[in-house]
């Protein structure tokens, strides 16, 4: 019972803070967020809001009573007296403790602290109100996410809700679909790197030419040499493609959009379309911004003679649109990167928006050693025939391909330590991650070949 009562007070507070936020009142909420100290992993449900819990308990009340509830009261000018002076009294009481405890372990300053709260005591005696300031540090020169130490990825989310309200706060129905598609920002580092992609220096390195140097180094990408606006990496399932984009979102510093086919496609007519609309307004906003589509060929498919419905019409015309505005210099810090596995199957029309086109391999000899040299053991490492012999066998192997190998190799080498485990013939130990038996992989290497 006294968890079920803790959890409907922390819910309370997200009620209130989401309550804030979507009637403008943003800077409260963020108060209010980091001095509850509540965790941005979590949200209010779509179903459910302040109002609506209102609205049942104003139902039930009449049902039950036969008359509406009085939620707020007007107070008498004595109660508003009474209130206004014990307020006064506890905030001098704390300030005076926080002097105290500061006078004990900086005698010198006591003067001075004692001024200051004589000051900020008699400030609008008349009235018989303290008037104290909120951030009483504010004169050291920290910033306001210091002073509350505010994590980098809620300061994002904050800076996100306020660009929301300042562009759609006249227009609620298109404030809710930019929330939705604000999910989608990855706020925090992905922590995969250049140097985690094993293999693939010439798609890296194309990569780096066509996404990152023009945003670090836009002065060379002027004039009539502008800087790529779509960029595609397409080839084998499972070869990094993905990998590629984790590591130009990590390495760029810029607003990185991850946009799968439910933040765009929506059952509702002309829903979609608007969709597109908000999710390139956002970027232009938060530029530099790369908006990710994994799997574009989703999006526009190739239909050839095929005729395409109303709605599909639609949704592909405000697209192409959106694409077209990315190429005006006035957007030069957006770019779409996007990947797919069958760009023959992309419409034409998407596909020449998408200038710049990178062919991601199968990876090469050296790649598939960099890869197994992750999970075999030293001792499989030296014998050279035994390396080669694996290397020889993975040639049509993607990266993917090669960790699934491992991964059933490894579940197989350890299936005898189960085995005692269950039978409790031998104590837990620690275990080494890596494959040691040359047999097992053989075994699966020969079964898995074509």
């Amino acid at each position: 019972e006294e968890s079920r009562i803790s959890e409907r007070h922390r819910n309370i507070l997200y009620l209130v803070c989401d309550y804030l936020e979507h009637n403008g009142y943003i800077d409260v909420s963020d108060v209010l967020f980091r001095e509850a100290r509540l965790s941005p992993e979590h949200r209010v449900c779509d179903n459910i809001d302040l109002e609506i819990i209102v609205a049942e308990y104003e139902n039930y009340y009449k049902m039950k009573f036969q008359k509406y509830p009085i939620l707020c009261k007007k107070i008498t000018g004595r109660e508003m007296t009474r209130e206004v002076t014990n307020a006064s009294k506890t905030s001098i009481e704390t300030k005076a403790k926080s002097v105290s405890k500061q006078a004990r372990s900086e005698p010198v300053k006591e003067t001075n602290l004692q001024q200051k709260i004589t000051d900020d005591n008699t400030n609008h005696i008349n009235l018989a109100m303290t008037v104290t300031s909120i951030f009483p540090n504010e004169s050291d020169g920290r910033s306001s996410e210091e002073l509350f130490n505010v994590p980098m990825e809620q300061s994002m989310q904050s800076k996100i809700l306020k660009c929301i309200e300042k562009l759609y706060s006249d227009n609620p129905e298109l404030r809710k679909i930019a929330e939705d598609v604000s999910c989608e920002i990855i706020v925090n580092k992905l922590n995969v790197y250049w140097d985690d992609v094993i293999g693939l220096e010439e798609c890296k390195t194309a990569v780096k030419e066509a996404v990152v140097y023009p945003l670090k180094y836009h002065i060379f990408f002027g004039g009539p040499f502008s800087p790529w606006k779509g960029i595609l990496l397409y080839g084998p399932p499972g070869t990094g493609k993905t990998k590629l984009a984790k590591a130009v979102a990590t390495e760029c510093h810029c607003t990185f959009f991850n946009i799968n086919a439910s933040s765009l496609v929506s059952k509702w007519r002309g829903d979609s379309e608007k969709y597109i609309r908000v999710l390139f307004e956002l970027a232009y906003s938060h530029s530099p911004t790369i908006i990710f589509i994994d799997e574009i060929d989703w999006i526009a498919t190739n239909k050839g003679d095929c005729i395409l419905s109303e709605p599909a019409k639609r949704f592909r015309s405000e697209l192409l649109s959106r694409l077209d505005g990315l190429v005006s210099n006035e957007n030069s810090n957006v770019v779409l990167l996007a990947t797919t596995n069958s760009p023959w199957g992309i419409d034409a029309a998407l596909l020449r928006r998408l200038e710049k086109q990178i062919y991601v391999s199968l990876p090469n000899e050296v790649a598939r050693l960099g890869i197994f040299k992750l999970y075999l053991s030293n001792h499989l490492l030296e014998n050279t025939d035994i390396v080669n012999h694996i290397v020889k066998c993975t040639e049509r192997y993607s990266c993917a391909d090669i960790k699934l190998l491992c991964k059933q190799a490894w579940l197989l080498e350890i299936s005898p330590i189960w085995r005692r485990l269950e039978k409790k013939e031998t104590p837990v130990t620690t275990l080494k991650y890596e494959l040691k038996s040359y047999e097992i992989l053989a075994k699966l290497l020969k079964k898995m070949s074509p």
